[in-house]
């Protein structure tokens, strides 16, 4: 705790009286709650014959005391607490609040920690509702006046608990309900490029466009800077509250499963006693897709880095090569890479060379390949390819360490409700830290159960059938057409490490 000192100008300064009011929630100030406080605040300032001071904005709208964010310097009650410091509030001036429970919603232990720093300011707390008067000398000196004030707050605490674990219950059955295919809507908001309608979320044309492009870019070789300056160049409309494309709106829709229509439905948890944002488990074909699957996962291998970017000053180039990044040298294993030297009518078409062979480091000759020669032998024979690639099954371990953490969650659970039910009909301090325990406990399994289902969905065989229906679909053409050779490329650098060219 950070100790108070008066300063000088405060000593010099008249007391002032000062209100202040709290709401959880905006729509509560839409009512008679805040005339009612100011007025009760002003009648009880002419009693005293003290002057109102309505100069320094008290209002904290909108904002929870629960976990003490009003508490922060850019709140009402944290600039409060800042001015205290500066000696910007005299002292021996008046701190007006409805109940002590506008204060802080806090544990016991901590709103007494507040309360000692404000009135160790020289500051005394009125409390409107009962006319209790709290300071520095009646908390040293009367240990009634200190009860009433942790009774206040173990009550005010307590019950916000009790209201937050209610309002989690439903966002849990909601979260279920979606899951179950029960539901049609999770929250009324969702990215950009969706709208609601009466017959369900729908994709706004010119938004869903830009979406597709963003990674048909990033697939082609163009980092998320780029794309955000190309964006603005062509005074593309940016999606949100933005007045311009940056690279963290694009990272952020490169990495919303919601474009593939995936929703990933999350909480926030505080059982370990940091905010920590907790996901449970994807909900399929809750949107309607922007992008495709192949292109999804093409943009994934990039990004969580199982497949070099182009680099290079042709990084933001088309990709003309089918193998770009995977062709390798069957003399000496080194990579292959894309010559081109001029025109066709002088030098000819394409083609791969060794990059050793190329600088002269290998003991092989400079040998080349036509990259056409590839593209016609890789479209012809591409089934070959897939031959060989494995089913991807996952070891049965991973299945049963799944299980028994499933399992485990769902007796924690259990235990905790009934835990909650125990202290909802007799409140204690023993059954509170029990409740304590078993909170922490399951977000231990929880996350350890997140672990463990990342880690079966990369052997998932699931993810090898996908990556080869991407690679079945590039070469879905028209007869007499040819295949996209940037698609052809991101669907093989999914499957392949390298190809040696031979």
């Amino acid at each position: 705790m950070q100790p108070f000192t008066a300063p000088s100008t405060a000593l010099t300064a008249p007391p002032k009286v000062y209100s202040y009011t709290r709401f959880s929630t905006p729509e509560q100030a839409q009512g008679d709650s805040r005339r009612r406080q100011t007025e009760a605040a002003r009648k009880w300032a002419e009693a005293k014959g003290l002057r109102l001071d309505e100069r320094l904005s008290l209002h904290d709208l909108g904002v929870s005391a629960y976990r003490g964010a009003n508490t922060d310097t850019d709140s009402g009650l944290g600039g409060f607490l800042h001015a205290c410091r500066e000696g910007l509030i005299a002292y021996g001036s008046y701190l007006l609040v409805e109940s002590l429970d506008r204060i802080s919603r806090m544990t016991p232990r901590r709103a007494q920690r507040l309360m000692d720093d404000i009135v160790d300011a020289g500051v005394t707390v009125v409390t409107l509702n009962d006319g209790q008067e709290y300071d520095s000398h009646r908390l040293d000196n009367d240990p009634t006046a200190l009860l009433i004030g942790m009774m206040v707050s173990w009550r005010a605490h307590e019950e916000s608990k009790t209201k937050g674990r209610r309002v989690a219950a439903v966002w849990q059955e909601k979260r279920r309900r979606v899951a179950a295919g029960e539901a049609e809507a999770y929250t009324a908001m969702a990215p950009a490029w969706l709208l609601r309608s009466p017959e369900g979320w729908q994709l706004v044309p010119e938004r869903a466009a830009i979406v597709r492009r963003i990674y048909q870019d990033t697939i082609n070789g163009a980092g998320e800077h780029a794309i955000a300056q190309a964006l603005n160049a062509e005074r593309v409309p940016i999606m949100g509250r933005g007045k311009m494309w940056h690279r963290s709106t694009v990272s952020k829709i490169l990495r919303n499963a919601a474009v593939v229509g995936t929703l990933v439905p999350g909480r926030l948890d505080y059982s370990t006693g940091k905010r920590v944002r907790v996901f449970d488990a994807p909900v399929a074909n809750f949107y309607p897709a922007a992008v495709s699957a192949a292109e999804w996962t093409a943009v994934r291998a990039i990004k969580d880095g199982s497949i070099a970017r182009a680099r290079g000053k042709s990084a933001g180039a088309p990709v003309q090569n089918m193998l770009a990044g995977l062709a390798r040298c069957p003399e000496c294993g080194e990579a292959m890479t894309r010559v081109y030297k001029g025109s066709a009518a002088r030098f000819g078409r394409p083609k791969l060379v060794c990059t050793k062979a190329k600088a002269g480091a290998a003991a092989h000759g400079y040998v080349s390949v036509s990259i056409d020669a590839v593209h016609d032998a890789i479209a012809s024979g591409w089934p070959k390819l897939i031959d060989g690639v494995p089913a991807g099954d996952r070891a049965p371990d991973m299945d049963r360490e799944a299980y028994d953490l499933q399992g485990a969650i769902s007796g924690t659970e259990d235990h905790l409700a009934e835990l909650l039910d125990l202290i909802d009909r007799k409140p204690s301090l023993a059954v509170a830290a029990r409740v304590q325990a078993a909170e922490a406990s399951l977000s231990a399994l929880r996350a350890s159960l997140e672990s463990v289902e990342k880690a079966r969905a990369v052997a998932d065989g699931g993810l090898i059938h996908s990556r080869l229906e991407a690679l079945v679909d590039a070469f879905a053409v028209a007869e007499g057409e040819a295949p996209e050779v940037a698609k052809v490329n991101a669907a093989l650098r999914l499957l392949f490490c390298g190809v040696v060219v031979d």
